[in-house]
């Protein structure tokens, strides 16, 4: 069995609960323990590699190189001298160092942030001249190999990037909206309404389809990092065949993924032909007032999923006040609109777009569960809703709660 690895999957800040479970739940991963910005992680390099195609929720997977502690700037240019790099990546590829702080270093004097990557672009080249006498090229816009380097008080840890490009960008979606959710915030909104994969499921500001498309991928266990159209490749490629990750066999890692998809297929077809014995796609309904995001929404779905699966969702060029329920119990999650997004001209003291979301839940979605991301801390007295839960997230810089309302026939104000 290969050795494991250390690391540390990236994630949007109030997700690294969500993160944590999902590693934990993938096979070859242990030592899981939640970070900030993400989940430490002890895992074999297949088990990396794997999770570079299967996880929803991280941005970005690492592996550490090395780690020290600094008592000065110069200290930080030993620690990245000592490291192997020439293990993990020739000197003909080009580089690229990014540094992110937690809390600032105790030092004599302030360490500005490019004078510590520059001191880590040095003892990486340091170690290339001692191996080979030659040095790596810098190239910030399209490197071959990524190192981070987090610094926290005065402990530096550095990582190879196992990545390369965002994992969000799961390469389906064409069309976007004004202040789309990235996919990996999306699929861990979904995995915290604990939403069983069977449920009928609703979004009626749907934009260009995010929340629906990342639930169906997670009801039928598709493969995020694998788009059949067009698969990317991932920059722990680009290793030596001689590193840690060299024994990885990508080719047959695409081929698991793409043998899941076609499971899929024939089930959905299956089941077609001859209901209730093959795959049953669940029944959702993304609406939004803007008929030209419910094209979008309809194009990002042919391309994220098997076509069966893309017709099970239905879609609807229809404001929100005309929404319906599609069953009797269900569960509704959406990213309303706020901030730049939200109009309010036409509001009035007694009558604001919060409202009058909340008189159609009411009216119209008694028996559901009711998810709304929203940047609006006090949605709740606008509403004259309680909220069940409260969980802070961040959707891109801005301060987010996703908040839960069960739904029951009449008012729930003051409710406890």
């Amino acid at each position: 069995m290969a050795a494991s690895l250390k690391g540390f999957a990236v994630c949007p800040s109030g997700l690294e609960e969500a993160l944590t479970e999902e590693l934990c739940g993938l096979s070859g991963f242990h030592e899981v323990a939640k970070g900030r910005g993400g989940a430490r992680f002890s895992a074999t390099p297949e088990a990396i590699a794997r999770a570079n195609l299967w996880a929803r929720i991280p941005t970005r997977i690492l592996i550490e190189a090395g780690q020290g502690t600094i008592s000065k700037p110069e200290e930080i240019r030993q620690i990245a001298t000592k490291i192997l790099w020439d293990q993990w990546f020739s000197y003909r590829q080009t580089l690229r160092i990014d540094l992110a702080v937690g809390r600032e270093p105790r030092l004599e004097k302030p360490l500005a942030r490019n004078f510590a990557t520059l001191l880590i672009k040095d003892g990486i080249c340091d170690r290339f001249r001692i191996a080979s006498g030659e040095r790596p090229s810098i190239d910030t816009t399209f490197p071959d190999i990524r190192v981070w380097a987090f610094l926290d008080q005065n402990h530096l840890t550095l990582y190879l990037d196992s990545s390369g490009e965002p994992l969000f960008k799961r390469g389906w979606r064409q069309a976007k909206g004004e202040a789309p959710l990235r996919e990996n915030l999306a699929a861990a909104l979904i995995a915290m309404t604990q939403w069983d994969g069977e449920t009928p499921l609703m979004d009626p500001f749907c934009g260009s389809g995010t929340l629906l498309i990342e639930a169906m991928q997670r009801a039928l266990h598709l493969p995020p990092g694998y788009a059949v159209h067009s698969p990317r490749e991932f920059a722990a490629e680009r290793f030596h065949d001689k590193s840690p990750m060299g024994s990885v066999n990508w080719r047959a890692l695409r081929a698991e993924a793409k043998a899941a998809i076609d499971r899929v297929i024939e089930g959905l077809k299956r089941n077609q032909m001859d209901p209730g014995s093959g795959l049953i796609a669940p029944r959702m309904m993304g609406s939004d007032q803007d008929s030209r995001m419910i094209e979008s929404a309809q194009r990002n779905a042919e391309r994220a999923l098997p076509a069966l699966a893309a017709s099970a969702i239905s879609w609807q060029a229809s404001p929100v006040a005309q929404a319906r329920a599609i069953a009797s119990k269900g569960v509704l999650v959406s990213n309303p609109p706020y901030g730049k997004r939200l109009e309010k001209a036409d509001e009035t003291p007694d009558h604001s777009f919060e409202r009058s979301l909340s008189e159609v839940l009411k009216r119209e979605f008694a028996g559901w569960q009711a998810w709304l991301l929203t940047d609006n801390l006090k949605l709740e007295g606008s509403m004259r809703l309680k909220a069940s839960r409260r969980i802070p997230v961040y959707n891109g810089d801005i301060e987010c709660r996703w908040m839960r309302f069960d739904m029951v026939s009449g008012s729930m104000r003051d409710k406890t």
